[in-house]
């Protein structure tokens, strides 16, 4: 047993300790000091709850870690070497998110929660992820129209300002721009589910107030539902209906940096429907639909994966038609499942729309199920979601390659 002298000593030492490490950072006893390079290279390696508790060591490791640098390397090597599968749900007008590794070799793994924020309910659309960070519209606290950001590594969220419209209907997708580091977010209104009456962008981190811009759009189209696009490479791709010609369902393309519209059209055999899939299929736009409208189960037999090989000419490959194996059936059973997207590694993630499905017989009733289809040896993995017993009945939005970002939203 340590006696009074021996834990003021300690403690004395821990002060002396603490006092040398706001005065010099990184130095090794009384004059080496460590490379900044080395120091980017440890701190890099931690996950984001630890960067933001070492930002309260010091202020000189504050700055360091708010470099611009830095935080550009933590988001890109997490991308290419951690990225995450984001859950989303809400639950009494509060919208919580979880992650969990989005590669799996085990058949279960424990949502890891990140944070919550108040919302309008299940009506609320989460948009994103994009780079880390997570866009949601019809916040309690505020108007229908006004869409909020959160970084749900750090818990952070911006109220954004209104969108200006006297619309009742508006449908928001998150882009980013590689070339000038921005992120945008593209507004469109309509009131009857008919053409897209305005078209209006707001840029974040502008050093003005930021304010929505009504832009130009040379694509008539409009949205049946309220979809979900995706950005790819710093454009927002989304299903919408386009009043041609021809007159179909096509595929609309937002350049994020030069906010200028264009559209895909589908290739003939493509069975696009308005709530179908879009994926990131090794850097470009895919599309997986299903022979089950934009459901799959146990009893479908196929599905196919088409690739966007030139966007001037329309051009689309019929990549794979998936003849799914026999142990397909006993695997899904009697589950409803819909497509997330494609990773790196060549599988095709499913997931259902609630925590727990109403099967009576069932043994284990609140449970979550994430389903991993390999392309390339043809299986299918089912991974146990642990940790969301208390979201029973709850719809679960599930996104690919959430990445944690480290900066801080007042510096976007």
């Amino acid at each position: 047993m340590k006696t009074r002298r021996q834990h003021a000593a300690a403690e004395e030492a821990l002060t002396i300790s603490r006092r040398s490490t706001l005065l010099s950072p990184f130095s090794i006893g009384n004059s080496e000091t460590i490379p900044i390079d080395l120091i980017l290279e440890i701190f890099w390696r931690l996950p984001a709850n630890s960067i933001a508790k070492c930002r309260c060591v010091s202020k000189f490791w504050d700055s360091t870690l708010r470099r611009a640098d830095f935080t550009e390397l933590y988001i890109t090597r997490s991308l290419a070497l951690r990225p995450q599968l984001l859950l989303s749900c809400v639950e009494n007008e509060e919208l919580f998110l979880f992650s969990i590794p989005q590669v799996q070799n085990q058949d279960s793994v424990t949502a890891n929660y990140h944070s919550r924020f108040p919302c309008g309910g299940r009506s609320s659309k989460i948009v994103g992820p994009v780079r880390g960070l997570v866009c949601f519209t019809h916040l309690k606290k505020y108007k229908r129209t006004a869409p909020v950001i959160c970084n749900p590594s750090t818990g952070q969220s911006l109220a954004l300002p209104n969108v200006k419209t006297r619309s009742t209907l508006v449908n928001s997708f998150l882009g980013f721009d590689p070339v000038g580091k921005q992120f945008k977010i593209l507004a469109l209104t309509t009131r009857d589910y008919h053409n897209c009456e305005e078209h209006q962008v707001l840029t974040l981190g502008t050093k003005r107030k930021m304010s929505w811009r009504k832009i130009e759009c040379s694509v008539s189209h409009y949205f049946m539902h309220i979809t979900h696009g995706i950005c790819i490479d710093g454009v927002v791709y989304y299903v919408a209906g386009v009043n041609g010609p021809p007159m179909a369902n096509g595929i609309v393309c937002f350049d994020v940096r030069f906010e200028k519209f264009s559209v895909v059209n589908r290739d003939e055999e493509m069975a696009l429907w308005s709530q179908s899939t879009l994926v990131n299929y090794k850097g470009a736009l895919g599309a997986l639909l299903s022979e089950g409208f934009t459901e799959v189960t146990g009893e479908t037999k196929c599905f196919e994966l088409w690739v966007l090989v030139d966007a001037e000419k329309h051009e689309w490959s019929k990549h794979i038609s998936i003849c799914l194996p026999p142990l397909w059936k006993d695997i899904v059973a009697d589950a409803t499942l819909f497509f997330v997207g494609v990773t790196a590694t060549d599988e095709i993630v499913l997931s259902p729309t609630y925590v727990s499905e109403p099967y009576y017989y069932s043994s284990e009733p609140y449970c979550f199920y994430v389903y991993y289809y390999n392309i390339e040896s043809n299986t299918i993995q089912r991974v146990e979601i642990q940790g969301m017993d208390a979201f029973k009945d709850c719809s679960v939005r599930i996104s690919l390659n959430h990445v944690e970002d480290v900066k801080l939203l007042q510096y976007i």
